[in-house]
Parts: structure tokens; sequence; C-alpha cells
């Protein structure tokens, strides 16, 4: 049986990341991915015009996506891991906290978004 563990919000952003670019936005899904004990394979990122960002990070395990709204300063993380040989609920928590430390500057968990499926 596979489990599926889907995380997501619509986090407030730091003044810090306001200026970030493709590259920063990767490297931070990278490396709380890693941290959370998860394993990065492949990334894609956009930058939009007149404004935003979109990158996705790709899990051997799923995947990592925001979406960023600088002008609203608003970032949208979405978290999707799965169960295939292990249970990975408490890593998918991990990287959500870690995303919203990161991200928001706040430790709070409250605005997240829990979906758990099993097939």
């Amino acid at each position: 049986m596979i489990k599926s563990h889907h995380v997501s919000a619509i986090l407030t952003t730091s003044e810090a990341i306001s200026h970030w670019n493709e590259t920063d936005f990767i490297q931070v899904l990278k490396q709380a991915a890693i941290t959370a004990k998860l394993s990065p394979v492949g990334e894609l990122s956009v930058t939009f015009q007149p404004q935003g960002i979109s990158a996705v990070i790709l899990l051997a395990e799923s995947h990592v996506a925001i979406h960023f709204w600088p002008e609203e300063r608003k970032v949208c993380v979405d978290i999707h891991v799965c169960d295939y040989s292990q249970d990975n609920q408490q890593k998918a928590e991990i990287l959500a906290h870690l995303l919203t430390l990161k991200l928001s500057e706040n430790s709070q968990k409250e605005h997240w978004e829990h979906l758990e499926v099993t097939g």
C-alpha cells in the first residue's frame, strides 16, 4: 500500500526574499529537501514578466514547488511526498517547517493544510 502526504500553504514572505531570483529559490528548496532527508533528482524554475517566480524540485519521493508573487509578498508552497518504501510523513513535516522558517522567517505552521491519501 502506498501513502501520499500532501502539505501546502500560502505564506507571507519575509522582506529578505523580495529580491531573490530563480537560483535562490532552487537552492533553498534543494537544501531544505536534503536537510529533511529527501532525495532531489531534478529541478526547474521560471521567472515571469513583469514579476513572479515558480520553482520545482523533483524528489525521488515526489516533489516540492513554490510560486512567488513579490508584489503581494506571498509564496504558495506545495509539498508532495510518497511512502513507497518507507514512512515519509515526518520528512514532509520537517520540509514544511524548514521552508516556513526560510521563506517567512516565522516558525508558525498554522497556515499549512495536510492531506493524506492511501491507495
